[in-house]
């Protein structure tokens, strides 16, 4: 059955993936397109849910009105958090699928599983964002965005398996920075979930600011340097 799901393997080795199927692309090329097309589907689709979740605020007098409005920041400043972070992780995987040269089972099949918790992100984020000082709410967050971080992590290292053979070739230095690069926002979320079992509510919700200093710190330590032409 699982042959039977991820192709047959005969026909696998009979066939490499450099014949066009068309004029303009090889087999290879248009499975490589499907999982990118897919992918960028779904991002769009979560992004779009985000902002559904936000509703115009509904008020009868001067109490209810404070209180819809502070509702409808909570839930913007969740959306923008989250959309921020989204784009960090589409840019990753940007990054790592545009080096991609072969079409591979094993990176499809790791990069359907770091889309389960991109779907997630709708909801977390819409939980959060009805009381942005709930502990719990703010942990069910932290679990997902680390979630989404240790997907991404193992798509990096499954693409870049090999010696990174189906991206032409990477350098170790490159694989390290790919690898630290995909962990930064488990790591900062992670830490998050640290400081809330220790009742650090307040200092726990701002463990994302960790993302852009540890690829700032990595971006200068070590990214590989650009071969001088």
């Amino acid at each position: 059955m699982l042959a039977s799901l991820l192709g047959d393997p005969m026909n696998e080795k009979a066939d490499t993936g450099d014949r066009n199927i068309t004029p303009h692309e090889t087999i290879d090329e248009r499975l490589l397109n499907r999982v990118i097309f897919f992918t960028d589907a779904v991002f769009a689709i979560v992004l779009t849910l985000m902002v559904l979740e936000l509703k115009p605020p509904v008020f009868t007098d001067a109490v209810s009105e404070r209180a819809a409005w502070e509702l409808l920041f909570s839930q913007l400043f969740a959306m923008v958090m989250t959309f921020i972070v989204s784009g960090v992780f589409w840019i990753a995987h940007l990054s790592t699928t545009r080096r991609l040269r072969h079409f591979d089972w094993p990176t499809a099949v790791a990069n359907l599983i770091f889309m389960f918790p991109i779907c997630l992100l709708p909801f977390c984020t819409a939980w959060w964002g009805r009381d942005l000082r709930s502990g719990q709410s703010w942990g069910v967050y932290c679990i997902v965005m680390v979630l989404c971080s240790a997907a991404n992590l193992g798509l990096v290292v499954t693409a870049a398996r090999g010696g990174g053979r189906l991206m032409g070739g990477i350098t170790r230095r490159e694989w390290w920075y790919r690898v630290l690069r995909a962990a930064s926002p488990g790591v900062a979320f992670g830490l998050g979930l640290v400081l809330l079992g220790l009742n650090q509510i307040t200092l726990a919700q701002w463990s994302w600011l960790l993302i852009p200093i540890q690829l700032a710190v990595y971006g200068r330590t070590v990214k590989p340097t650009a071969a001088k032409p």
